[in-house]
């Protein structure tokens, strides 16, 4: 019985990874390739839920709920609502990117994905099972705020540039309308 059981928990946890990621990469692609910048942060919800439940098949409850509550709830709603009372103009159909642009692009986010997995994988990983066993949740806190910190540290920066980019992204640059002309001039004739 018991060895029916550790089977069974060992071909459940991969065929939910796998599930999870199949659902994960295809919701990535609809955040980079929608038009629509609210419903690409809508879509965004759904792979930070995915990448809480591969934590919570990982053992790591608490990692999997600060996902949910802090990027999937919070910043990621914060970022919508925040185009969504900024810009009127973001259900008009542009373009993402000039044709120009792209290959550049793809060459840049190449090299960057190629630092950081390089990053990742010469980095050795220190693991101290008797503390992760004993308090997960101390566990966390001790290795980011000791081992871990210059990555928790880019972390912090890489949502502050996220924050900056949707506030620059939901600035408006569009030409005053024909009432506010005129209201303009009205206004610039009655100071005179």
């Amino acid at each position: 019985m018991e060895n029916i059981i550790s089977f069974s928990q060992a071909t459940v946890e991969p065929i939910m990874f796998y599930a999870l990621v199949l659902l994960m990469v295809p919701l990535a692609f609809g955040v980079i390739f929608d038009r629509s910048i609210i419903r690409a942060g809508f879509i965004l919800i759904g792979v930070f839920g995915t990448i809480s439940g591969i934590f919570l098949l990982l053992q790591a409850q608490f990692l999997a709920m600060a996902q949910i509550m802090i990027y999937a709830v919070g910043i990621t709603l914060v970022v919508v609502i925040a185009l969504m009372l900024t810009n009127p103009t973001l259900d008009e159909d542009r373009a993402p990117t000039q044709a120009a642009n792209r290959l550049p692009g793809f060459l840049i986010a190449l090299l960057v994905f190629a630092t950081i997995f390089l990053a990742i994988r010469s980095e050795l990983w220190p693991m101290a099972p008797e503390l992760i066993q004993s308090d997960p949740t101390k566990a966390i806190g001790y290795f980011l705020l000791t081992f871990y910190s210059l990555p928790f540290e880019f972390s912090s920066i890489l949502l502050l540039a996220a924050l900056i980019g949707s506030v620059m992204l939901a600035k408006s640059d569009r030409a005053p309308m024909k009432t506010e002309k005129g209201n303009a001039k009205a206004l610039a004739k009655s100071t005179r």
